[in-house]
Parts: structure tokens; sequence; C-alpha cells
């Protein structure tokens, strides 16, 4: 069997990393999986070091930000349709059997589906509109595409009940499966980032993350006379970068917050810290949060999306506060710091809860069976594969 996944960039964090993850193990199962990426980058290069072939095929997004511009949307239209063209030649070279787009953002993979008769299976990984600001540049189009493809995919409940309520469509739930080998550390109480003050807070900097609430937050709890340290770690909008520099320095904070690039080492940095802060408005599901529990770390996240979903609504596995209020979240670190006892009980019951919910193999199984069972349908509508 011939699958070909479509990634909306060629980065290496968020969608395209668990992309890269599942690919591994799909091919280990006998499956051939070929993958299109619109440039040349890390993803490229990770999936030529595992023998996973590439191509890559110039297109844009399906989305924007700020405000609609005519002139735009043709270039858009002008960027995909030559590659539109370019992948329905493939799927016919190669006898694609599926076409499995990772993300809502991009259309091409299921444009060229739709136009080979090709099953098309589309993966969704985020909230568009509440989490990015982004919005599509074809609505219209996206839906009947949604509603052409054999199966859709979400990685968390929030995300299913979404998609299911604004397109009608039957969803399957699926977290998504992580190496757990590579982010699980054995939980001591007597490691020496436990007893530090040490904050972490890793993503894309950017709106959508909330590293404000992180920067404000820590200066709520130095006017409070408590002593802490924020590392701010990941790559992002430059003036958004900018503006928090700016503002470190404003407010006197520079002995207090520091911020790094992007590494592929965040997991050592997770277990140098006493917490990790998610702050991000609406997560799809939050692989920070996921890879935190692992790395047996506790985790105090936006009572929102994924975040809210992983954590839960009464706190079972971690900390909640409400999004968009620092002095809320500075309230639960100080919390975290004065009550041990209880956070190390949490983060025993967080690890123990994302080992089962990420195992790489199940997850594998479930994807495998899902393609077989396309592929025995094909020519089927989705309804008479896939009851509610």
């Amino acid at each position: 069997m011939k699958i070909l996944y479509v990634s909306h960039n060629a980065q290496f964090y968020g969608a395209p990393k668990s992309l890269l993850e599942y690919i591994v193990k799909i091919k280990e199962r006998g499956i051939e999986p070929i993958v299109v990426v619109p440039k040349r980058d890390r993803l490229k290069k990770e999936l030529n070091k595992l023998g996973i072939r590439t191509e890559i095929i110039p297109y844009q997004n399906s989305v924007y930000k700020g405000a609609y511009s005519f002139a735009h949307y043709l270039a858009y239209v002008n960027a995909n349709y030559p590659a539109v063209l370019r992948i329905c030649k493939l799927i016919k070279k190669e006898k694609i059997d599926i076409v499995h787009t990772n993300t809502m953002a991009v259309n091409v993979g299921a444009l060229a589906a739709y136009l080979t008769r090709t099953p098309h299976i589309w993966h969704f990984r985020e909230h568009l509109e509440e989490h990015f600001r982004l919005k599509l540049w074809n609505p219209f189009i996206t839906k009947k595409l949604i509603r052409y493809s054999r199966c859709c995919i979400a990685i968390s409940e929030w995300i299913k009940r979404k998609y299911a309520d604004r397109y009608g469509v039957h969803i399957i739930r699926l977290y998504n499966g992580i190496d757990q080998n590579a982010y699980y550390h054995c939980i001591n109480p007597d490691e020496s980032g436990r007893k530090s003050n040490e904050l972490l807070i890793a993503g894309r900097i950017s709106e959508e993350k909330g590293q404000w609430d992180a920067v404000r937050a820590v200066e709520v709890l130095v006017n409070r006379g408590i002593s802490v340290h924020l590392n701010v770690v990941g790559g992002g909008n430059t003036a958004w970068k900018n503006s928090i520099k700016r503002y470190i320095r404003d407010k006197g904070l520079t002995d207090y917050i520091t911020i790094y690039p992007y590494t592929d080492d965040l997991q050592t940095m997770k277990i140098d810290s006493r917490m990790i802060l998610v702050c991000a408005r609406m997560e799809a599901l939050g692989r920070v949060t996921v890879e935190t529990m692992l790395a047996g770390r506790i985790v105090i996240g936006a009572d929102s999306g994924g975040t809210l979903e992983l954590i839960g609504k009464d706190e079972e596995r971690g900390y909640l506060y409400q999004g968009g209020h620092p002095e809320k979240l500075a309230d639960k670190i100080q919390y975290v710091l004065e009550n041990q006892d209880e956070v190390l009980r949490k983060e025993r019951e967080a690890q123990k809860f994302a080992i089962e919910l990420t195992d790489l193999e199940r997850y594998t199984t479930s994807l495998i069976q899902i393609y077989r069972k396309l592929a025995k349908g094909k020519g089927r509508g989705v309804n008479d594969l896939w009851r509610k």
C-alpha cells in the first residue's frame, strides 16, 4: 500500500514532527510512504536520513491572516494550481492508494485526491480561527473537500466536536502517538530541578502562544518578592519577540527572564525546570503539555482547548489558570512553589495518563486499520464506512 502524505510546511515542530514519528512506524509495518513538502527544510532532511522519500512541490497554505486581499488570493491560486496538477500526476504515476493531509492549513492534497478520485484522509490538528486567528481563503471549497474526504481525524475531543458541528461530518478522535523513549523521565523527588525556581515556556514566539502571560506573571511575582526565573524558548515572529525583549528591559526584568532560540534539547531544560507553562489560548491538544507529562514535570496551562482536556477540568493532572490574566498565572506559580507534595502526586498521575494516551504502536495500529478500511471500501461514500 502506498500513502501520499501532504505537510503544510517543512519545519520540524508541532504537526510536521508528529508526522515524522508516525511515518517511521508506518514504514516499519510495510506501508510505503511518500511525503510532499512545499520546500527544502528541516523536515525533508530528517525524512531523508530515515530513507523516506520526499517530493518538493511549491504551494501555499489555504489560509491567511489579517484583512482579505483579492490580489493575495490570486497569488495563492496561481501558486497552488500547478502544485495540484503535479500532485495529481504523482498520484497516478505512483499508483497512490490514499492521500493523507497532515493539517487543516493546506488543501492541495485534498484537491488532487478529489480530481483523481483517490481516497483522502484529513487530519485536524489545530483550530485555525481561535488559536491562530487564520481564515480560509475559500471556506466553500474547504467544506466540500472535507465532506468528500473519506475519513477525518481529530487529535483531541475538543477539535472533534468543533469540526463535526461545523461541517456535519463524522470525525474520528485519535490522540497523537509520541516516541515516549525520547521524553520519558523517571520521577525523582530529590532532583535538583525540583528545588529550583526555574520556569519554562517553549514554542513559537507569537501572540497565540501566550508568552506575554508568562512574562507579566513573572513581573507580578517579582513585585511580590518571590524569586523566579523564566526561560522563554522558541523561534518565531521577530517583531513579537523584540516587543517582549523591550518590555523585559524597560521593566527591569533582565535578571528574571531569558529568551533562547529554538533548540532540539528541550528535554534537558524541562528536567532542570520546576514547572512548565503552556499559555496558548486555544491549543488543539498541546504537544509540549504531553511531553512535559512524560518527563515528569508539572504543567500550568491556560484553561481552554486541548490543554484543559489533558490537565482535566478538576486539575487532576496539573494546574489551570484563566488565559489572558497573568496575575492568575502568578497565583498558580506561587501555589506550585508552596505545595510540592501535592504537585508530586499530580506529576505521577499525569505521567501515567500520558504514557497510556500517547502509545505510538497503538496509534500506528489504529491508523493502519483506517487505511485498510478505506482501501477495502474504495468507491464507497464516507457514511458507508464510518458510523457515529
